[in-house]
């Protein structure tokens, strides 16, 4: 099938893909815990990944999330390294040595559809259309401390 698109719709669909290119909408956020301290800034890189409490001594400070949307990376897989990202840099941002991950969340959030109708002959047309949706990636964990 072969789809033919008028030049409103390619300049529709430029300026959808250059506002969404545009609009970043990778974030990471954190909620201080019990007195609220905030710890002396780590090395993003060396936040370890964990899905249950180690057996070393530690203290749990806060809960922290990282999201990251698929209109900004276009696959799930880099928008899924982005929120891991963004969750690591926001965990070393108040200090922690690790995360133990709490949940993953995906939720759709947008969608774009473009189409056009031709009348062929009177009382019947052809309607072609085009779309896409957006999605966003949350992942969220206990950030910690490792006692020394």
């Amino acid at each position: 099938m072969k789809l033919i698109f008028n030049k409103f719709q390619l300049l529709t669909l430029a300026i959808l893909i250059i506002v969404t290119g545009v609009g970043c909408s990778t974030s990471g956020t954190s909620i201080l815990l019990g007195d609220r301290t905030v710890y002396p800034a780590t090395d993003p890189t060396t936040i370890q990944i964990l899905i249950q409490p180690p057996a070393q001594p530690h203290i749990v400070f806060a809960l922290v999330e990282g999201t990251a949307a698929t209109d900004d990376y276009f696959t799930k897989k880099k928008t899924q390294e982005a929120a891991l990202k963004a969750l690591k840099e926001e965990a070393a941002r108040i200090g922690a040595n690790a995360i133990i991950l709490t949940s993953k969340e995906s939720s759709p959030y947008g969608q774009v559809i473009t189409g056009n109708t031709v009348a062929t002959s009177p009382g019947f047309a052809t309607t072609t259309a085009v779309g896409f949706g957006f999605e966003k990636i949350t992942l969220s964990g206990r950030a910690i401390l490792f006692k020394k």
